[in-house]
């Protein structure tokens, strides 16, 4: 399953994936990592070839290849989700990317075509509106146009809950 799931989100389609760029297998443990970060950044450090342009390109990208992969959390999400999960996890966090990468998928599409076909709506709110299926019943004290406030409330039973928060009121309705 993790093996699928990797595969379907590749870490980089065009150019050298973070893994290439400190010269690691895919698997590396962060001793690793930090071994192979120490010696390319000294091999390309820009003080070190003064008169070498790339040297000093070469040394952001291992750089910036670092501190993604020493990471743990920002490494799981690179190696589940690639480029893109770490530019939504910068941009929207990393609880949302799980989210979006199950919403993008295509059964989760066919499910919510399958459930509005279904359901013969075309949104959600829908449901509750145009259909009528889910709106609630109308009551006769509020068709009324008269003052809320001043009306009895109607509860069907012989004793008024309300009667007894202000009976001055209510003595006069009754009489």
């Amino acid at each position: 399953m993790a093996q699928a799931y990797q595969k379907r989100y590749k870490p980089s389609k065009a150019g050298e994936t973070l893994y290439d760029i400190l010269e690691l297998p895919q698997g590396a443990t962060p001793e690793e990592i930090r071994k192979a970060y120490r010696k390319l950044a000294l091999k390309y450090h820009p003080d070190k070839n003064p008169e070498d342009p790339d040297a000093a390109e070469r040394f952001k990208e291992i750089n910036a290849a670092h501190s993604i992969l020493a990471d743990p959390d920002q490494r799981q999400i690179y190696n589940t989700y690639g480029a893109m999960g770490l530019y939504m996890a910068n941009r929207y966090g990393s609880e949302t990317i799980k989210m979006y990468f199950t919403v993008t998928k295509w059964w989760f599409k066919g499910l919510v075509l399958l459930c509005t076909l279904l359901s013969c709506c075309c949104c959600c709110c829908c449901c509750c509106f145009c259909c009528g299926m889910n709106v609630p019943p109308e009551y006769e004290y509020f068709k009324s146009n008269s003052d809320l406030q001043t009306q009895r409330p109607r509860t069907g039973g012989t004793e008024d809950a309300f009667s007894n928060l202000n009976p001055k009121k209510y003595e006069n309705e009754e009489a």
